[in-house]
């Protein structure tokens, strides 16, 4: 009489093995997300404190981890793109530096520290007295 085929399995990786892979794949895992959120709150306390783009921060960080030729040929081609399709900025309406914030700002501050100092020199004056012209 024939021997009954049995379906058991002798190949393949033993279920602890298995098991510790997943454990271990699931650790790095975590530390990975943990990695990305720390990366996002860096680069988003830097879009606050400093003002940068992050989209132009994160393509300038892909830029700096090209090689070189890949990286120039990207730029050539990206350069070439933008002019086809007419993407580059619009001159700037502030250039001349009419509207510039920081210069205002600095314009005010030179102009109170004159005021400072004009004031200083009359409370000098009033304080060594008044005078009378001679007739």
């Amino acid at each position: 009489m024939a021997k009954k085929l049995t379906s058991e399995k002798t190949t393949g990786i033993h279920p602890e093995v298995l098991k510790s892979l997943i454990s271990k794949c699931d650790g790095m895992k975590a530390d990975m997300d943990e990695a990305r959120g720390e990366l996002g709150a860096a680069v988003k306390d830097a879009e606050e404190v400093h003002g940068i783009n992050r989209k132009a921060f994160k393509l300038a960080l892909s830029l700096t981890r090209m090689e070189q030729d890949k990286r120039d040929d990207f730029l050539r081609s990206l350069d070439d793109y933008r002019e086809k399709l007419d993407l580059n900025p619009q001159p700037d309406l502030f250039a001349d530096g009419e509207g510039d914030e920081a210069q205002r700002r600095a314009s005010q501050a030179a102009k109170a520290s004159e005021d400072d100092a004009a004031a200083e020199r009359n409370s000098k004056a009033l304080k060594g007295g008044i005078k009378q012209l001679a007739h």
